[in-house]
């Protein structure tokens, strides 16, 4: 694999054990000149932000602050007022913005590609163990068709869809995009999936390899099955097989390196909740990602074209 035009450089760092939940930075390494933390799509938003000036940092900031703001009010659930939450509530919204229409278009792609490991419509299952209900029922809209178009987004009746799996990559992919223009691109974002683009390497955790590593030019996004738990009885958390119901144990943690945040998003979701076997055969096919992963008995695995030194391979 040629490395010559994106070179994503990926090398262990110092090891031990991370305490983070999911992917972060870590406190080794040179300071940012700038530090900004805020929420998105219901959790914390941080970015760090090196080598520039503070007038700078504060107007790129602002414009960044201004798109997550922005972004929230199309992709999150958590706001009511969203586009997403009024689709769900009334199971069509006319005029859906474009940000809207193009991460529902990744979305049914990446269902496509992954063959239903990942899919946007599994809210229903979501909602049904928060309040520790039948899921059965709730399995019926699961897998059907999404009608999307620049007039209108159709949900079939009692459908209802979740972009947590994908959009808070775009969200960083978006913020990336803002800070670039402002001539940023040593910067490390952290909207619920990583995103480095700059050249410099800097040093980020990896809970499934309980070490840290040394990156740059690359996205990174972890999901944690059990970070969540529903049911401690049924041994249900908050990631469910879109093809079965259930919440499967696979995996204790995994991370997903890829080119941009919203594509490791999109994997990190489908690979949580599948079998090792067809994580290596999936990423197989795919070039310029790699994975990191850990299962219950603390076997660590690696696969992808991306080289990650120190990180256990496949026998």
């Amino acid at each position: 694999m040629k490395l010559t035009r994106r070179q994503l450089l990926i090398s262990a760092g110092a090891t031990g054990v991370v305490g983070c939940l999911g992917a972060g930075i870590t406190s080794r390494g040179s300071k940012p000149v700038f530090r900004w933390r805020g929420s998105a799509m219901g959790g914390e938003a941080r970015i760090a932000l090196y080598g520039v000036d503070q007038d700078t940092a504060k107007v790129a900031m602002t414009a960044a602050a201004q798109e997550i703001e922005r972004l929230e009010m199309i992709f999150s659930l958590h706001r009511a007022g969203s586009e997403l939450s009024r689709l769900n509530s009334k199971g069509i919204l006319l005029a859906p913005s474009r940000d809207l229409v193009d991460v529902l278009r990744a979305a049914q792609d990446w269902r496509r590609r992954t063959e239903g490991a990942f899919d946007p419509t599994v809210q229903p299952l979501w909602q049904a163990a928060a309040k520790n209900a039948d899921l059965k029922a709730a399995m019926s809209t699961v897998g059907t068709k999404i009608d999307v178009s620049p007039a209108q987004v159709t949900l079939p009746a009692a459908a209802a869809l979740t972009l947590n799996g994908i959009a808070q990559g775009t969200i960083a992919d978006r913020v990336t995009e803002i800070l670039h223009r402002y001539g940023l691109d040593d910067v490390v974002i952290n909207a619920g999936e990583l995103r480095l683009p700059g050249r410099t390497r800097r040093p980020i955790g990896i809970p499934s390899a309980k070490a840290v590593v040394d990156v740059a030019e690359v996205a990174i996004a972890t999901s944690e099955p059990r970070a969540l738990i529903f049911d401690k009885s049924a041994d249900r958390h908050h990631l469910f097989d879109p093809r079965t119901g259930e919440s499967p144990n696979h995996w204790k943690s995994l991370s997903v390196f890829a080119p941009t945040a919203e594509m490791a998003d999109a994997l990190s979701t489908a690979f949580a909740v599948s079998l090792v076997d067809a994580v290596a055969d999936f990423t197989s096919t795919i070039g310029d990602i790699a994975v990191i992963g850990a299962d219950y008995t603390g076997r660590i695995y690696r696969f992808g074209t991306l080289p990650i030194a120190g990180a256990a391979t496949v026998p």
